[in-house]
């Protein structure tokens, strides 16, 4: 019985095209836990500055920001540019609060006695999805001062219900100043060019979450779209059939030393071939949808050169000209 399965005969995935990632206005990136969406999104966001788009990485309400150790700057409230055409940000809630709550009565003063009232916060804070819709608010307010907002967006599960406040507060809401920004969402999530991005890797757990939470967007957040699936740190083919059958066959000879090491190496990149192979048909059978395949990257390089090998792949697998200005 070989030790490495046999590759199966799968079909071809559509490949994604990354310009549709750019060259969009505002673009939620979300996946399971771990599957680095966040370099994904400081490279799709890295990727649009290099092409002279005014680009903004935001996280929201974030304690411990992850584009800290990318960019070696924290994020704060207000936008800070990091690189040219390049800007970061961590929409805080009591910060987007205020903003809020000031362009609603446009009466500095009264804002301040509003957010200092007990009973107010307290109401703001019970309401459901108050806090995840003014913070979205904050988004929205953002994206009309740039060419591109990219949001890192909390794990799947908790983005969906996150932007799926929206609709929950149309339901609860008939008029009113929440009513009003409920409706405004979901007239963003209608534009053409605001998009959700999906983050997997080759591992069975996550390619399953991934095709449950296109499905839950579908569902509960239309018209929002996902129409495209990024899969991270995959492995492309490299041993054709007849490679894999001598290395099956010396395998199961006796070897030692340093030539057991390379073929345990072997065996391990054939495995990690045929997982990329798998979850690609899976993405491709369950959703139908394009994938933008992103290759494994070596550790130990430091987050923002990992950012920007991301950046090359994406830029590679563009169907427009991609002139990385500035190196990446």
């Amino acid at each position: 019985m070989p030790l490495i399965a046999a590759k199966p005969a799968l079909a071809t995935p559509a490949l994604a095209d990354s310009a549709l990632l750019f060259r969009s206005r505002v673009l939620f990136v979300s996946g399971k836990g771990g599957t680095g969406k966040t370099s994904v999104a400081a490279a799709i966001g890295r990727l649009a500055a290099t092409q002279g788009r005014r680009t903004l990485v935001l996280e929201l309400d974030n304690q411990r920001p992850s584009l800290t150790g990318i960019f070696g700057v924290r994020p704060k409230y207000a936008p800070t540019e990091v690189a040219k055409h390049l800007s970061i940000a961590n929409v805080e809630w009591v910060d987007a609060l205020g903003d809020w709550l000031e362009a609603l009565v446009n009466l500095p003063r009264v804002v301040r006695l509003i957010m200092r009232n007990h009973i107010v916060s307290v109401f703001l804070e019970a309401t459901p999805g108050a806090r995840d819709l003014v913070v979205l608010w904050r988004v929205m307010a953002l994206a009309r001062s740039y060419d591109l907002v990219v949001v890192d967006m909390p794990a799947s599960g908790n983005a969906v219900a996150m932007l799926s406040v929206a609709h929950t507060a149309r339901r609860l809401f008939e008029q009113g100043p929440i009513r009003r920004c409920a409706d405004d969402l979901v007239n963003l999530y209608a534009q053409a060019d605001t998009k959700m991005v999906l983050v997997a890797l080759p591992e069975e757990m996550v390619v399953n979450e991934t095709v449950e939470t296109a499905r839950r967007v579908a569902a509960d957040l239309a018209p929002l779209r996902v129409p495209i699936v990024v899969l991270n740190r995959a492995t492309p083919p490299s041993l054709s059939a007849a490679e894999s059958t001598l290395l099956d066959g010396l395998l199961a000879g006796p070897s030692e030393g340093l030539a057991r090491e390379v073929l345990e190496a072997g065996r391990w990149e054939a495995r990690l071939e045929t997982a990329t192979a798998e979850a690609l048909e899976r993405l491709s059978a369950e959703l139908a949808l394009p994938i933008l395949v992103l290759p494994v990257l070596a550790r130990g390089e430091g987050a923002l050169r990992v950012v920007g090998q991301l950046t090359s792949a994406m830029a590679r697998a563009s169907s427009v000209p991609v002139e990385l200005r500035g190196g990446a």
